[in-house]
């Protein structure tokens, strides 16, 4: 689906050993052919399942198509990945890369809630009673396909008025992606991965929070909120929710995915560490491609130290 909607230009190759381990690896670039993982540039981990039973073998495959190229930029691999040690001991170059912070869930939500330092824990009791005195209150998950629909052009209303608000478009303004996410959102509605909330207020959506369920673990990976809405704390709200109905359905702990915001940690969230790890060709292209590379990461940190936060 990804190479579908996002595939010119790049050619796609997946790797797998017998022993089941695997990596998606994408090609790119003209005058310098650039090999790094699928989805680089909107994804959030690197796509890669390995052990360290089979990590040589697919390290040796790797590593030999990556001759091949002019550079191999592998992002956001988790720092106890065996391919990292690996990749250490080739002399590749590692970084730190985004940390994603991470929530373990104790196997009830009263163990949870309990968990919580004290601010936190008062206001997810409180902040729910309080919106109910004074609003109708709905708070709906996604079950059909025209709710897919409809929760979806309300997050992407949601998260764009906010983005707007403060003089910047948000990632989800592209007509591309909003078509990316909508068929992503249609094929994991089917295979019972998705996990999309609604919090309305007097009929009015307040807040939307975009979510997938796969191997125990929910995936958080975009939210959107009313701005007029915020001072009632709509969003500790639905979180608290979906949390409720996370640990009932068995999930064991919820991935914020990339970026170090303040909320994560304040709902108890800790960090995963991630790498990165790259090697260039010693040839013209190659010391090309690695500047370019350099520039990038330069200003996509600059991005993110400006606006993560928000």
């Amino acid at each position: 689906m990804y190479r579908n909607h996002f595939g010119g230009g790049k050619s796609f190759m997946e790797i797998a050993t017998p022993n089941n381990a695997q990596i998606w690896l994408q090609a790119r670039g003209i005058e310098a052919r650039r090999l790094e993982m699928w989805g680089e540039g909107i994804a959030d981990c690197g796509g890669a399942e390995v052990g360290e039973e089979n990590a040589s073998e697919l390290w040796c495959t790797m590593r030999g198509i990556a001759r091949d190229y002019d550079g191999c930029v592998l992002n956001q691999i988790e720092a106890s990945s065996p391919l990292v040690e690996l990749a250490r001991r080739g002399g590749w170059a590692i970084s730190d890369a985004e940390v994603c912070p991470t929530l373990a869930f104790p196997p009830t939500f009263d163990g949870y809630v309990k968990s919580l330092g004290k601010n936190m824990r008062e206001q997810i009791k409180r902040y729910p009673k309080r919106l109910a005195k004074n609003f109708a209150v709905e708070v709906e998950m996604a079950q059909t396909q025209p709710q897919v629909d409809e929760f979806l052009t309300q997050l992407f209303e949601l998260h764009g008025k906010r983005w707007r608000a403060r003089g910047q478009t948000g990632v989800l303004v592209l007509p591309s992606r909003q078509k990316f996410h909508r068929a992503l959102c249609a094929d994991f509605l089917k295979r019972d991965w998705l996990r999309l909330w609604r919090l309305k207020l007097d009929g009015r959506p307040a807040c939307v929070l975009l979510s997938y369920f796969w191997g125990g673990r929910y995936w958080f990976f975009i939210g959107g909120f009313e701005p007029e809405m915020m001072r009632w704390s709509v969003g500790t709200c639905l979180f608290a929710r979906v949390f409720q109905h996370a640990i009932e359905e068995g999930a064991t702990e919820f991935d914020f995915l990339r970026g170090a915001e303040e909320y994560k940690y304040r709902f108890g969230a800790v960090d995963r560490e991630f790498v990165n790890l790259q090697w260039f060709a010693p040839t013209p292209r190659g010391k090309i491609l690695e500047k370019r590379v350099a520039l990038e990461c330069e200003f996509w940190r600059r991005v993110h130290e400006k606006f993560g936060a928000n």
